[in-house]
């Protein structure tokens, strides 16, 4: 969608509007807490992060923080592990779209020597459970995806799992975070992992297709830098693994122009070396597997990570809550190499009485 039909259909991005809900209640509406601006900040792979700032709720005669008619005390509402909820966007703030949803985690303020003080409140989303601890058990004969779907049922989580291929004899989580875990059987299945609400996704990139808006330089984007880089990348993967049973090595490959979600019209750091060198760099590993199929997917899987590296950028925007990871975005104005549809890995929406910008970091395979 451009950026003039999404202007009407938000009020043409006149008046930004925000609500941070608590237990379902909006903390400035409900609670007359007043709430002053704040960030969201999603990323694949990681726990999103909120925080959120309150001012005007000391009552120095009271010597406590307050809110309400009743004057209840707001740390008793700010309890940790409240559940919190955060909309941001364009008009009537019961139709905003949520940009996150998770619990409290942290509460700081300051009492200094002149002034009232503000309190900042922060957390995570629902991935949070899921970063404690560090876990050692075993799966047997079980796909890297059923192990998933366990984990995201022993959090209370639903589960959006793409099937894996492969079955293995086992699978070890050795003293690690189930998040850690998680991450490392979706980078040896090239997927991708993030909570939205509550439910836990993992499965290969949203890479295809158009952007889910179009923004113009100077038109709504307010700075993009993108950077190409060639140094580091390689032409092909091979895994090498060995094979018990019949006491024969297993190879496997994955050479460039495999690479998965590329633009077939552009060329990929692999494509650019063949121009540049005389000798293809190859990244050769060992590695425990115990197919050809099995080693055929960990090929393809580093490839594209590697791949992924090859144009990185980063840049803002007015205030669009549409730009999320795992979406695509269409940057134009930026010259025929660089104005393109972009795959969001990272964004930072900021909020407040002052605006609404959003801040993004984009990957590509092909440039």
């Amino acid at each position: 969608m451009d950026l003039a039909t999404l202007s009407e259909s938000k009020g043409r991005f006149y008046v930004p509007s925000f609500a941070v809900r608590l237990a379902g209640k909006d903390l400035l509406r409900d609670h007359a807490v007043a709430v002053t601006g704040g960030e969201v900040d999603l990323s694949l792979g990681a726990a999103g992060r909120f925080s959120f700032t309150i001012a005007n709720s000391f009552d120095a005669d009271a010597q406590e923080f307050l809110v309400g008619q009743g004057r209840a005390e707001l740390l008793d509402l700010l309890a940790f592990g409240a559940p919190i909820e955060i909309a941001v966007g364009y008009g009537d703030t019961s139709t905003l779209p949520k940009l996150i949803t998770g619990v409290i985690t942290q509460i700081t303020t300051n009492f200094a020597s002149g002034g009232s003080p503000e309190l900042s409140v922060s957390g995570y989303d629902n991935a949070f459970p899921m970063m404690g601890g560090r876990n050692t058990r075993a799966w047997t004969k079980k796909r890297d995806s059923e192990a998933v779907q366990e984990i995201a049922g022993f959090h209370n989580l639903e589960a959006d799992v793409a099937s894996t291929e492969e079955q293995h004899d086992q699978i070890e989580q050795n003293q690690e975070s189930d998040l850690e875990f998680i991450n490392k059987l979706a980078k040896r299945n090239g997927c991708e992992v993030y909570v939205t609400e509550r439910t836990l996704h993992f499965r290969p990139p949203h890479n295809k297709g158009d952007g889910v808006v179009t923004i113009e330089w100077g038109k709504g984007l307010l700075s993009f830098k993108p950077d190409g880089n060639l140094a580091g990348q390689i032409s092909g993967v091979e895994i090498y693994g060995w094979d018990p049973k019949t006491k024969r090595e297993i190879i496997g490959r994955a050479n460039h122009g495999q690479e998965p979600g590329r633009d077939p019209r552009r060329e990929s750091a692999g494509d650019e070396l063949d121009h540049v060198l005389r000798k293809r760099p190859v990244l050769r590993v060992r590695q425990p597997v115990f197919s050809e199929a099995e080693a055929n997917s960990r090929a393809q899987a580093l490839l594209k990570e590697q791949a992924e590296q090859f144009l990185t950028g980063e840049g803002e925007t007015i205030g669009l809550p549409e730009v999320r990871p795992d979406r695509k975005v269409t940057l134009l104005g930026l010259g025929k190499k660089f104005s393109r549809v972009y795959y969001v890995d990272q964004t930072t929406h900021q909020f407040g009485t002052d605006g609404y910008r959003t801040r993004f970091k984009v990957k590509e395979i092909t440039l």
